[in-house]
């Protein structure tokens, strides 16, 4: 089920944003903040960053993928003279501003401060346009020699919102390098055409954001050891749609090499339509924009954002025979994934969040309609493991289905499918504190919250803090070892129908907490034997 298809395109990450020490230096060196950094495109002056490290913001990884050069592989960024003070962050790629009014509403609902977030700047969405292919590389304040582990964030957004900033800057401060970076959303990044396709060497279209994504991941091989990052230790990690980008590109041949390990927290599996399907709609988008058939792309690439942007609805990435040669469910199956060690998980009320802005369901009609989207044989199964009796019912019974059918047994769809190293994890704590804590528990994009200590006008609790730099330590240890255990901390197996639960305490937990997993392994089964 696609949540963008629900009306919450966006809402996935805006909630989001939301010990393994580096070895000690064992000489006295140079800050890297007092020092000029030399990348392949010129030279570049670091800023201070958040904590003990150094920021180098806006930092082109690409040329703007405008005017001629829309909807094509990204090309080398330009060089530039002099040195670059990288002081502030590039814009945001083109999105609607919808995210930020559904941001307000929620954080309301949680009882937090709306003033407390920023409309602008480092946590917001700051100004937009399609000159936006730039990242950001946070650094422990040390010496470039020391060839620290990198992990590169992926922000979610349901691939149409966001961007990346200063969010996972926090995992610096325990000795690994940090990158986000911001690629094409919406229909710049993801619009398939037949005309697009046919002027391709590949005769594929529509995953320019995922080649984005590949063409920054290539500048942090070329690059980040001048920023003290190691890049045969590289680990990418990112959240829903951002989550899905991780097994896209852990699936993806032409990302191979370019990461060692990844993690995928709340993905809904990495959903992705078939060419052929996508071409026909965006066959539809453009005749809506008045493109003639005769050339089509002159006037897609002429047409102003604004006309893009009220054009687009869900976006989804393309099974396009190069970068997605196979269906993410059938690739992880497969195997093509196996060759990174994985964490992958989810919230354990991961819907409680979107039932504000959309309830699934209002009655007891309504949820038997919602439970046979999964298909009319398993709707009498699924009705005895989350029962809904009376309509007042239902509201919990949607949010504990949903939470499970969306987020959590995709999650162990995967690890079970796996044959490479993969832990498994379930976030149970509440982020929120009081009656909002209680009535929303573990919501979509809790885990993230807590991983970066972003209260985003939420305070978080006393618990959740604590669950926070256990999940940090766990991260950074994963990027350190390509193993999530270190001593000090509850041990984490490797998956074997059993999760992490990151609550109270943290501890493993058997995967009969989500009854409903074994029914929709079932379903993914009849779906991948068509």
């Amino acid at each position: 089920m696609r949540l963008a298809s629900m009306g919450l395109a966006g809402l996935s990450c805006l909630l989001g944003l939301m010990i393994s020490c580096a070895p000690a230096l064992r000489e006295v060196a140079r800050p890297i903040a007092e020092r000029h950094v030399a990348v392949d495109t010129g030279t570049l002056q670091g800023v201070p960053g958040p904590g003990e490290t150094v920021a180098f913001l806006g930092i082109p990884y690409a040329a703007p993928p405008t005017g001629a050069w829309r909807w094509k592989p990204p090309r080398p960024a330009p060089s530039w003279e002099g040195v670059r003070v990288a002081g502030a962050l590039g814009p945001s790629c083109p999105q609607p501003d919808r995210a930020e009014k559904i941001r307000k509403v929620v954080v309301t609902a949680l009882g937090g401060d709306v003033a407390a977030i920023p409309p602008q700047g480092p946590k917001g969405f700051g100004p937009t346009s399609e000159d936006c292919l730039s990242l950001n590389v946070f650094a422990p304040a040390f010496r470039a020699a020391e060839k620290r582990p990198v992990m590169v964030w992926i922000h979610g957004g349901s691939f149409a919102y966001e961007r990346g900033g200063e969010e996972a800057a926090i995992l610096a401060r325990r000795g690994v390098v940090v990158v986000t970076f911001n690629y094409r959303l919406g229909l710049l990044g993801f619009l398939a055409h037949p005309a697009l396709t046919k002027e391709s060497p590949h005769h594929a279209s529509g995953n320019y954001g995922l080649l984005d994504q590949i063409e920054a991941l290539r500048w942090v091989q070329r690059n980040i050891a001048a920023f003290g990052g190691d890049p045969s230790r590289v680990t990418i990690f990112g959240h829903s749609a951002g989550a899905d980008s991780v097994l896209m590109l852990a699936a993806s041949p032409e990302a191979r090499g370019l990461f060692r390990g990844a993690m995928a927290q709340s993905s809904s599996l990495g959903e992705s339509q078939p060419l052929a399907v996508a071409e026909k709609d965006g066959a539809v988008i453009a005749e809506s924009l008045g493109a003639s058939s005769s050339d089509p792309l002159y006037a897609l690439r002429a047409a102003p954002v604004e006309r893009l942007l009220a054009a687009q609805s869900g976006v989804e990435p393309v099974t396009d025979g190069w970068i997605l040669p196979k269906p993410i469910p059938v690739a992880i199956a497969e195997g093509a994934t196996d060759g990174v060690p994985l964490i992958v998980g989810a919230t354990a009320k991961e819907w409680s969040i979107f039932a504000i802005h959309s309830p699934p369901a209002k009655d007891v009609s309504g949820y038997r309609e919602l439970l046979r989207k999964a298909g009319e044989s398993h709707v009498n199964r699924l009705l005895a493991l989350y029962p809904a009796a009376r309509d007042e019912d239902v509201p919990a019974a949607s949010i504990r289905y949903l939470s499970d059918w969306d987020f959590v047994c995709p999650a162990r769809f995967v690890a079970s499918k796996r044959r490479g190293r993969t832990w498994f994890y379930v976030a149970s704590t509440p982020v929120s504190v009081g009656e909002s804590g209680a009535r929303y528990g573990a919501f979509h994009g809790s885990d993230v919250r807590m991983l970066f200590h972003d209260e985003m006008g939420i305070p978080l609790g006393e618990l959740a803090q604590r669950t926070g730099d256990a999940m940090q330590r766990y991260w950074t240890r994963f990027a350190i070892s390509g193993d999530p255990n270190e001593p000090g901390l509850a041990a984490w197996p490797r998956y074997g129908a059993q999760h992490l639960d990151f609550g109270d305490p943290i501890q493993v937990r058997g995967d009969g907490d989500h009854a409903g997993c074994p029914v929709f392994d079932e379903a993914m089964r009849d779906r991948l034997s068509k």
